[in-house]
Parts: C-alpha cells; structure tokens; sequence
C-alpha cells in the first residue's frame, strides 16, 4: 500500500517535472526566436537607414533615366550606378527571401519599406526584364514576389496590379490656390492641412497654418497612417 502511494507520488512528481521543463524550454525558444527576429529586422533597418544605401535608392528613383538594360550597361557598367542598382535590388531581393523564409513578418516589416519597394521595382523593372533574358534569369525575384504584399502595406486598400507612384517626383498632384483652400476652410469642408516644409524653412518660419500638421518631408513615408483616410489632403512645402 504504501509503495503504491509513493509510486504514485513519483509519477505525480515526475509529470509536474516535465510540464514545467516543456513550459521552460517553450519559453526558452520563444524568447531566442524573438532575439532572432530583432536581431535580423534591426540589421535590415540599419542597412535600409545607412546613407550609402538612401544616396542609392535615391539615385535609381530620381536620376535613372535608362529604360534598357543594354543602354544601362553602356553608360553604368563598373560605376555608380551600377553600384546602385544592385545594392538597392539586392536588399529588396534578401528582404523578399526573409519574408518567404518566414525570418520576418512582411507586414510589419513592409509597412515602413513597402511603398519605396514600390517606386524602385517600377523604376528598374524594364532593366531587370531584360537583364534576366541576358545575364541572370533569377535577376531579383524574390523581391518581385514581395510587391503584392507591398501594395497592401503601402495603401491596404490596394490591390496588386493597381496603379501607384509612391515619391516620384514626375508624379504631380493637384495645385489649389490659397483663396481656393481658403475659401474651402471657410465653408466648413473637411480638409487636411498638411505642413511638409523643410526643417530649415520650419526653423525660419515656425508657426504653421493653423490646424495643419507638421510632417517632414522624409518623414512621410514612415507616418502616412497618421494623415485622416477620410478628407481631402492639402500638402504646403517648400
């Protein structure tokens, strides 16, 4: 009798014991998997802040004006540009890879660089077209995978194959007077005032058109949620 009791206890014990290992050792792995995960996120955000990489991507969305890889080549081959064009498609490319790997969360990740993702893969898609049939057939293609999960970050009532020209600057918006906007405040209309000037004309001028709201230029890309869905956008800059 008493063996069976103390048998009992034993096994008691002994399944309290594995529950509480398997409780630890879960934890253990969600707290590594998420070490894990800051660690690759915040080493893509380090590469995708560093000036050597926004001096790139900002080249390719302003200052590319070959639509062949052929013309492309010819004037860019072994210079800056060519530099350029594979250190901005190859992040988006490793980016794309990490997110079909499940190292990182597209939606999360995706939200900041998907609307630049975007306007880059419309710039050098023509390139990459033709590179592929000449030199590399796999030329970037898990960044092609990524865009429609872009789409969806950038405006989440997108769909892929929707037509968008995020930061271009041959993209022009609607101009307003300001007796126009003027008149239009008065009325009553819903509007948004938004001050996007630059921090040095901000320093000179402090106070904003009242009600608007203050957003930076390249601050835009990362806080656009915050700018009402449901009115009408004013956008003054300098």
């Amino acid at each position: 009798m008493v063996w069976s009791i103390l048998t009992a206890i034993a096994s008691l014990v002994s399944m309290v014991a594995f529950v509480v290992t398997a409780v630890l050792i879960r934890a253990e792995l969600r707290a590594q998997e998420k070490d894990r995960y800051l660690s690759v996120t915040n080493d893509l955000f380090s590469i995708w802040q560093s000036p050597e990489f926004m001096e790139a991507q900002l080249w390719l969305l302003h200052k590319l004006d070959h639509t062949t890889w052929q013309d492309f080549v010819e004037a860019h081959r072994g210079d800056a540009g060519e530099i350029a064009f594979h250190r901005v498609g190859s992040f988006y490319d490793r980016l794309g890879t990490m997110v079909r790997l499940g190292f990182v969360n597209d939606r999360e990740i995706l939200s900041t660089t998907g609307g630049y993702a975007i306007a880059v893969w419309k710039k050098i898609e023509p390139l990459v077209r033709e590179a592929r049939r000449i030199e590399n057939s796999v030329l970037f293609d898990d960044f092609e995978r990524i865009l429609p999960a872009c789409h969806v970050c950038y405006v989440p009532n997108l769909q892929p194959g929707t037509e968008v020209f995020p930061f271009s600057i041959a993209q022009t918006a609607d101009r307003v007077t300001t007796t126009e906007v003027r008149r239009r405040l008065k009325r009553g209309d819903a509007i948004t005032l938004l001050d996007s000037r630059q921090p040095d004309d901000v320093a000179r001028e402090p106070e904003p058109i009242p009600g608007a709201i203050f957003m930076a230029p390249d601050s835009v890309a990362a806080h656009y949620q915050e700018i009402p869905p449901d009115r009408d956008v004013v956008v003054y800059c300098t």
